[in-house]
């Protein structure tokens, strides 16, 4: 037995393996959760059950393939989730079947929520809307309606709202009723690298703050790029840069569902902004958008608003260092009528359709300060007495600069 035991390190070493094996074995506590979705019968059930059930820091895979679904695919209360596709022309999430519910995706009150890699096709309403996220990332993310873009379609493609440190990039919508992508009542948000075509707006931001919008191209909507800020809503946006985009031909007829705010839009439009304030638009190149390269309007040239609180007026507002070609007029006909009166009103006061145009509805000519080429068009409707007695091409009193805006910093998840 001496001899049997003379190197102890060595027996304790081999009493020891067993217990290292079994140690080495264990789940690591930090290992990431990964659940697959597979093409088949059983997928959409699957889906639903995969989003209710997700711990935290669960990746959500859906495979190569079409998924059908008849319902809404919801997740809520979520946090640090990842849910991707093989890529957006090979992952697509079809609702055109759908028998219930407002959305196709429906994601919220969470944190750290990034949809990447897949297509969402012909929800019956909004395809991919997030509610009440706190970091929210869309990438490689596209919004489809089948077909000839229609009223019929859902509102929204991307729909992030009450959000904030939104990031989307290289996404791609077409065919919403409302706008392409979307993003409503949120904080800091980075917009780039994203094609928008064949909806009412192809891009619009909407009572949001400290936003960048760059990088993108629009194209085939009836509006190219929005920014707007509307009454009775949760908060009120401001500061916003919408730069180094290209929103081209976007001459599609307004195809909104009566009543919507986005009716309004003139058909031919490259950019317009709506009653905000603190917006920097530079960089940008606008060509044959046929109404309008830019358009600034005040709510009140469409109504009045019964919020005490709003302001109607749009102010700190600069243009600078735009391109604009415009070589066409977009039919009158298919206008809404008061765009049928704003077409006629320049007509008749010999003025062809500018790259800029204000209803000229500001509490002060310099609240808008424009600083372009000299060969650019521009019109002020002077619409503040709404006789529109005043229409004028003298852009030197908006001769003015604002200060430049800060750039939006944020890590996306």
């Amino acid at each position: 037995m001496k001899k049997l035991f003379k190197n102890t390190k060595v027996w304790m070493l081999f009493l020891c393996m067993p217990l290292i094996f079994i140690t080495s074995c264990k789940e690591d506590p930090a290992e990431d959760k990964t659940i697959i979705i597979k093409e088949g019968p059983n997928a959409a059930d699957e889906a639903q059950t995969a989003f209710i059930e997700a711990e935290d820091g669960t990746t959500i895979i859906f495979e190569e393939g079409t998924f059908s679904f008849t319902n809404t695919l919801s997740m809520d209360g979520k946090n640090n989730i990842i849910i991707k596709g093989a890529g957006s022309g090979l992952t697509k999430l079809n609702f055109s079947a759908q028998a219930s519910g407002g959305e196709g995706v429906l994601i919220t009150n969470g944190t750290n929520i990034r949809i990447q890699d897949l297509t969402i096709m012909d929800s019956e309403g909004d395809a991919l809307k997030t509610r009440n996220i706190d970091r929210i990332s869309f990438v490689n993310v596209s919004t489809i309606w089948s077909g000839t873009p229609s009223s019929t379609n859902g509102a929204y493609g991307l729909y992030p709202v009450l959000c904030t440190k939104v990031y989307i990039d290289n996404c791609y919508a077409y065919g919403a009723s409302d706008a392409g992508i979307y993003v409503g009542q949120s904080d800091q948000v980075i917009l780039k690298n994203s094609l928008a075509e064949g909806n009412v707006a192809g891009i619009e931001i909407e009572n949001t703050t400290n936003a960048d919008v760059f990088d993108n191209e629009a194209f085939d909507n009836t509006g190219g790029i929005l920014v707007f800020d509307l009454p009775n809503l949760t908060q009120y946006g401001h500061t916003v840069r919408v730069f180094n985009n290209n929103s081209h031909d976007n001459n599609r007829p307004n195809f909104a569902p009566a009543g919507n705010i986005v009716g309004n839009v003139p058909t031919g439009t490259g950019f317009m902004l709506l009653s905000t304030n603190t917006v920097e638009i530079f960089g940008n190149t606008f060509s044959e958008n046929q109404f309008a390269g830019v358009l600034v309007a005040s709510y009140l040239i469409i109504g009045t608003p019964n919020d005490p609180n709003y302001q109607s007026l749009p102010y700190l507002i600069s243009i600078h260092d735009n391109t604009y070609s415009m070589t066409g007029m977009v039919d009158v006909a298919s206008q809404a009528p008061l765009t049928q009166d704003i077409i006629g009103l320049l007509t008749g006061n010999g003025y062809a359709q500018p790259n800029i145009l204000l209803d000229g509805i500001l509490a002060a000519p310099q609240v808008v300060c424009i600083q372009e080429s000299a060969s650019i068009t521009f019109v002020n409707m002077n619409a503040t007495d709404q006789t529109f007695q005043s229409i004028t091409d003298d852009i030197s009193l908006h001769d003015c600069n604002q200060t430049p805006l800060p750039v939006v910093a944020f890590e996306p998840f």
